[in-house]
C-alpha cells in the first residue's frame, strides 16, 4: 500500500545568535504574567492569536539551541515577570463617537435667540 500523505515543505529561514542574544532570547520567552506566575507574555500572545502549537515549537527551538551552547535552562536560569513600578497616570476622557461628533458640530453652528424685543416708552 502506498500512502497518500502529502509532504509539505515550509520555507525555513536561518537566524545566526550571538551567545548574549540567545540568553535574551530565552528571557523574554520566560516572562511570566503577574496572574500567579503561571502564563507568559509569549505563552499569552500565542493563545490571543491561535498559535499555541507554534510558540511551543519555537519554545522547543529556543531550548535546544541553549542546551547546545550550555546555557543554563529552567530552574537554574532566571524568571522575569512584569509589574508596576508606580501608580499609574490615570484620566478620565470621553471616547468620541462618530454620531456623537456630528452632533455636536451641528450643535456649535446653530445659535439659539431667546431674546425678546421690547419697545422702548
Amino acid at each position: 500500500m502506498s500512502s497518500d500523505k502529502k509532504i509539505t515543505k515550509r520555507k525555513t529561514f536561518d537566524l545566526r545568535l550571538t551567545r548574549s542574544e540567545l540568553v535574551h532570547l530565552r528571557d523574554l520567552f520566560g516572562v511570566m504574567l503577574p496572574q500567579e506566575l503561571k502564563v507568559t507574555i509569549s505563552q499569552s500572545l500565542a493563545k490571543c492569536e491561535g498559535r499555541q502549537m507554534l510558540e511551543t515549537r519555537l519554545w522547543g527551538k529556543v531550548t535546544t539551541a541553549c542546551e547546545n551552547a550550555n546555557i543554563p535552562m529552567n530552574e537554574e536560569s532566571p524568571d522575569f515577570t512584569v509589574s508596576a513600578v508606580s501608580n499609574p497616570t490615570l484620566e478620565v476622557f470621553q471616547i468620541a463617537r462618530e454620531d456623537d461628533q456630528e452632533e455636536e458640530s451641528s450643535d456649535d453652528h446653530e445659535v439659539a435667540d431667546d431674546s425678546e424685543e421690547v419697545e422702548d416708552e
